[in-house]
């Protein structure tokens, strides 16, 4: 079949269903539990005096104390963070489990957050904190990275959530701006946030200094009565004996002092609270995730005054959802190169009051930041010229942890407090351990939750309540902050310029069948309903669908790992969507969902561009294509391909130049964990005649014999010589046996 009549049949194809064989699709793991009545599981980095992951211990040189109590670990194994076997690990030992078989070291990549404090950041902190994240993306992110943008104050919006695609990054980084601070003291003298912490520690220095200011403010120095002295005429010489102050006291005025500090502290304490519960609540959410969680804490600092404020506990809660979730917190001070934040140098201070009241606070503003990473298993990145070298410290030191898993006593899970761990290697003082320093017995109570795991509680309760109600439960799924399991679904998104028409996204979701409702005798039809929405940037709708799929049983000698698989195709203008799809068969009530973000180019700029790489493209002539107009070209939804196999992709090339005949030149790599292994020399693109040079057709096939299996990436690069211009495009794949 010619390159040209497969670029017409992709472009024609119609809404079609179409039974195929999965080579082996996975269920998604379950819903990941890292403390158990069974086994508590905790990451541990160890590094040497200049920063390096130690490798080689053993579980014989670790003491684990918990609550000043020794114990003894159930399980410990040295983890390569971003793979298969880390999934499967937590997975094991989140069921009790802790003896699984060793496998090989699959690379699925690294789930990094960026929690952006843009209540504690100044205008030039955003700024600093925009171009180090870019800067991130476009050298170290990688196709195989999952990161989000995060914020407290939620202005990031939709964008606020993982993604794969290096524009979806860029734009959530664009919506990052500056938001004044809120916490502001309006009067003549106007007192920090730092002085009024102090003066309601007790801090008289700083007390005093306010106070005599104020006095000097409104009170008022007076002689006599009013009018010339004794009431004589007006050239009569005055007395001073009679000299004296009207206005406050020392005392009202050491009052009005302290209730104006609190008053401030109150508003501080307000919008700290705000980020501590929000960066509790993005944590919470992601221990549905598998795998180590890296946290940014970017901030310019904030204080925690413990008084009345529980903010103890809040650092308790995060670390507790630390070791729930597998996540580690790296905090970094945006306000870069700072020696001191001391805001009254330019005012009078003779007595150097204020100088006293100012001392520490820098450390200060620092010290919820080192709490929370410290408590977590993380460090804490001050005073650096650059953002950038903090992030890749980070990034290395994370690579690699050890994992340790022990059984609780029976006391510590009667009781509900807060289990303080403790991690050391005796006779290796030079070691440093790194680990969440301790969880509770128990989650937080649901009335303490923050609201964004309560939604996700809500919705798995509609989930299962809405088991007979076809319609709740998919939109329920499609709504989920989460990938439901029960139904093992995947989804690849796709899109072509079709002429005449515009871009074109297809949406091919694969479920799997084997595990189906075929009635008691196994020999009934089965039906999965089925749904989708496409969301823009702004997570409005931009489309849907919605069908229902007949299943005929399975006979005896199907293939292992049947599934059904279904194409939708949407007209969409260019921009940024994120595509949901969500599957439930009909006996059982198992649903599954999947999730999928793509970026369509804006062909209008002329700009040289590939279509999204198809791989596994085949002929399909089976009785539903019969019936929906001829043969069909049917791609790989789980990009899974046997060893002995050909890897064959197929992309279109858009805008190359037309000024004289179409000169192009392409490169294949395939890429593991970020290191090249494949690369085929510069090889020409042979077009065919007639073809239209504003949309060339183009692909090959890879041999994949000599790859070990694993997940890779394929780059496909496509040079124009006439207008010396390329453009490229990635994706994952993966080799099994």
């Amino acid at each position: 079949m010619s390159r040209n009549r497969v670029i017409i049949t992709l472009l024609s194809l119609s809404l079609i269903v179409t039974t195929t064989i999965a080579q082996d699709p996975r269920p998604a793991s379950d819903d990941v539990i890292r403390i158990t009545t069974e086994l508590v599981q905790t990451g541990v980095v160890v590094v040497d005096k200049q920063g390096k992951f130690v490798d080689g211990l053993k579980p014989e040189e670790f003491v684990l104390k918990v609550d000043g109590k020794q114990v003894t670990p159930a399980f410990f194994e040295r983890v390569v963070a971003g793979t298969v076997r880390e999934e499967k690990l937590e997975g094991s030992i989140a069921k009790g489990v802790t003896a699984l078989p060793p496998t090989g070291v699959t690379y699925k990549g690294r789930n990094i957050v960026f929690f952006i404090d843009d209540l504690h950041l100044s205008a030039m902190s955003v700024q600093r904190t925009r171009n180090a994240i870019l800067e991130f993306v476009e050298n170290d992110m990688s196709l195989e990275d999952q990161v989000a943008i995060a914020t407290p104050s939620g202005q990031i919006g939709f964008l606020q959530r993982f993604s794969d695609l290096k524009p979806v990054v860029r734009a959530a980084v664009g919506r990052l701006n500056h938001r004044p601070y809120t916490v502001r003291d309006v009067e003549q003298v106007p007192m920090t946030e730092y002085q009024a912490l102090r003066i309601e520690q007790g801090d008289q220095s700083a007390t005093d200094y306010f106070a005599m200011e104020l006095i000097k403010a409104n009170n008022v120095r007076v002689v006599g009565g009013i009018g010339p002295p004794n009431g004589g005429p007006a050239a009569t010489t005055r007395d001073t004996s009679n000299r004296r102050t009207t206005g406050m006291t020392a005392e009202t005025a050491s009052r009005v002092v302290k209730d104006r500090a609190n008053m401030l502290m109150r508003q501080s304490e307000s919008v700290t609270s705000a980020t501590l519960s929000a960066l509790e609540s993005v944590m919470r959410s992601l221990s549905q995730m598998s795998g180590r969680k890296l946290v940014f804490l970017i901030s310019d600092g904030f204080f925690l005054n413990d008084k009345n404020t529980g903010f103890s506990n809040k650092i308790n809660r995060i670390t507790d959802a630390a070791v729930r979730g597998n996540l580690v917190i790296y905090s970094v001070d945006a306000r870069g190169l700072v020696g001191s934040t001391d805001a009254s140098s330019n005012r009078h201070d003779a007595m150097g009051q204020l100088s006293r009241a100012n001392v520490g606070e820098l450390q200060a503003s620092q010290d919820g930041l080192n709490a929370l990473a410290v408590d977590t298993g993380g460090k804490a990145f001050f005073n650096m010229g650059a953002l950038t070298p903090a992030i890749k410290d980070a990034l290395r030191e994370t690579a690699n942890y050890y994992l340790l898993a022990w059984r609780p006593s029976s006391e510590d899970q009667k009781t509900p407090n807060f289990k303080r761990v403790e991690i050391t290697i005796p006779g290796r003082p030079e070691l440093s351990v790194r680990m969440p320093r301790g969880f509770f017995s128990s989650e937080p109570k649901p009335e303490d939750k923050p609201a964004e795991t309560k939604t996700e509680t809500t919705e798995t309760a509609e989930t299962a309540n809405a088991s007979k109600n076809v319609g709740n439960a998919l939109m329920s799924a499609l709504a989920a902050g989460s990938a439901r399991t029960g139904l093992p679904t995947k989804l690849f998104v796709s899109f072509v310029d079709v002429p005449g028409s515009g871009p074109v996204l297809t949406a091919a979701t694969q479920m799997a069948t084997d595990g189906l409702g075929y009635g008691a005798d196994g020999k009934q039809t089965a039906a999965i309903d089925l749904a989708g929405v496409v969301l823009n940037d702004q997570g409005k709708p931009a489309g849907s669908f919605k069908t229902r799929l007949n299943v005929s049983p399975l006979s005896a000698a199907a293939t292992k790992d049947p599934s059904v698989v279904y194409s939708h195709k949407i007209p969409l203008k260019p921009g940024i969507y994120q595509i949901r799809v969500a599957a439930r068969d009909e006996k059982s009530g198992n649903v599954g969902s999947a999730a999928q973000w793509i970026e369509i180019p804006d062909l209008g700029s002329k700009k040289m561009t590939l279509s999204t790489l198809l791989l596994g493209g085949h002929i399909s002539n089976t009785v539903q294509d019969q019936k929906a107009g001829g043969d069909q070209v049917l791609f790989s939804v789980d990009r899974r391909f046997a060893r002995e196999s050909q890897l064959t992709f197929f992309t279109i090339i858009y805008n190359a130049a037309t000024s004289a005949a179409p000169k192009l030149e392409s490169q294949i790599e395939i890429l593991r964990g970020g290191q090249r292994v494949v690369a085929s020399p510069m090889m020409p693109v042979v077009m065919e005649p007639n073809t239209d040079p504003a949309r060339i057709p183009y692909g090959a096939n890879v041999g994949l014999k000599t790859l070990a299996p694993g997940r890779y990436v394929l780059k496909v690069t496509v040079t124009d010589r006439n207008a010396n211009a390329s453009a490229a495009n990635q994706i994952t794949f993966d080799v099994v046996e």
